[in-house]
């Protein structure tokens, strides 16, 4: 088509190790939610917040919420990617210990969306912080690929087990239908899912044709954990603290 662009690099591109860049995004994921005060009361679909490490392709922060999109919910799926994961899970009565997701302290650059991190609020990131903010073209959601790619698979992997989802059938929704009086998870419940499905996929997922470096292993496994842990080692060190 006249508007394909050709792919002149790969994500892993520039990006020298863990840190050295991030991508922030949210979504409106295809689920209902319930009130945990009155689980007969629809509260809406929930918005997850993915904060992902380009290098290793680990998922480094998130936040679920009910809000729409914006600089103050950005800022708190970026304070959750700065900050120490094992507190953030003892919250939602999971227990891991930090070699588990060990993406603690600020990344050099942070690449997001046009909307909500184009505003001056912004600009605490880069003069309080220190981090470079640089933000996608215009429509064009290939200018973030790796976390894009996050939502697809979070979608995949929740529907099945989730009462509520808003599913087409055939490809097309059914007229009439209201997918919210199946609903049945809280916030909270299914925040735990989306955690749940966080740490599986930094420990366990295998990224397809990763680009690696001609200094990295052969045998170096294409796993979040693995890449992250041996680009800490071996490229840019841990991360600078808050």
């Amino acid at each position: 088509p006249e508007h394909a662009k050709p792919l002149t690099s790969t994500s892993a591109n520039l990006n020298f190790g863990p840190g050295a860049r991030y991508e922030i995004d949210a979504t409106i994921v295809d689920l209902y939610l319930v009130s945990i005060l009155n689980r007969f009361r629809i509260v809406g679909r929930p918005v997850i917040y993915y904060v992902k490490d380009v290098f290793s392709r680990m998922i480094v922060g998130l936040y679920v919420g009910l809000e729409n999109p914006s600089w103050a919910t950005a800022t708190i799926a970026l304070a959750n990617a700065f900050s120490d994961k094992v507190k953030y899970c003892q919250q939602f009565g999971i227990q891991i210990d930090s070699s588990m997701w060990p993406s603690v302290g600020l990344p050099a650059a942070i690449t997001a969306d046009r909307g909500e991190l184009l505003g001056r609020q912004a600009d605490v990131l880069v003069n309080r912080l220190g981090v470079t903010l640089t933000n996608t073209r215009a429509y064009l959601g290939s200018d973030k690929g790796v976390v894009e790619r996050a939502f697809k698979e979070t979608h995949a992997k929740i529907k099945p087990y989730a009462q509520g989802v808003v599913e087409p059938l055939n490809g097309k929704k059914r007229i009439g239908f209201r997918y919210e009086l199946d609903a049945e998870l809280t916030l909270e419940a299914f925040t735990k899912i989306v955690i749940h499905y966080v740490i599986n996929h930094n420990l366990k997922h295998v990224v397809e044709g990763y680009d690696f470096a001609a200094d990295m292993p052969a045998e170096l496994p294409a796993n979040p954990l693995e890449l992250w842990n041996w680009g800490v080692k071996n490229r840019t060190g841990k991360l600078r603290q808050i």
